[in-house]
């Protein structure tokens, strides 16, 4: 049984509803069905996965059987696509940083260019 069956089979076992357990969790309810889905790539980012699936089981007063059920699977899934947005957040910083460069480069050629200008109407008038 994966994750989120375990978790919306203890949800319904105690008859709560998906707005009452966001109440609880403070969870927004599309992330908690996200969760049930096992639709991990809904959520904000894959860094809120372990902690939201850990809150959701808390307050359904499952964290030791989810534990002990699927430990090892969720930890993989975790490390892999904690691994995979790590490397799209590197990639993005590297894009951002490029461009800033580029911004900054016609920023001074444009400052240049305009200085130069400057300079050899000034030498035209002087003389």
């Amino acid at each position: 049984m994966g994750v989120g069956a375990l978790l919306e089979k203890a949800r319904v076992e105690q008859g709560l509803t998906i707005e009452e357990v966001a109440e609880r969790t403070k969870i927004k309810p599309q992330f908690l069905e996200a969760i049930e889905q096992e639709q991990f790539q809904l959520l904000p980012d894959q860094a809120y996965v372990r902690p939201f699936i850990r809150t959701y089981a808390r307050a359904l007063g499952v964290e030791d059987q989810l534990a002990e059920e699927t430990e090892p699977k969720e930890s993989t899934l975790c490390v892999d696509e904690l691994a995979a947005s790590m490397r799209e957040r590197r990639e993005r910083a590297r894009r951002a940083r490029r461009t800033r460069f580029l911004v900054r480069s016609a920023v001074v050629i444009i400052v240049l260019a305009g200085a130069a200008a400057l300079i050899y109407w000034w030498m035209l008038r002087g003389n």
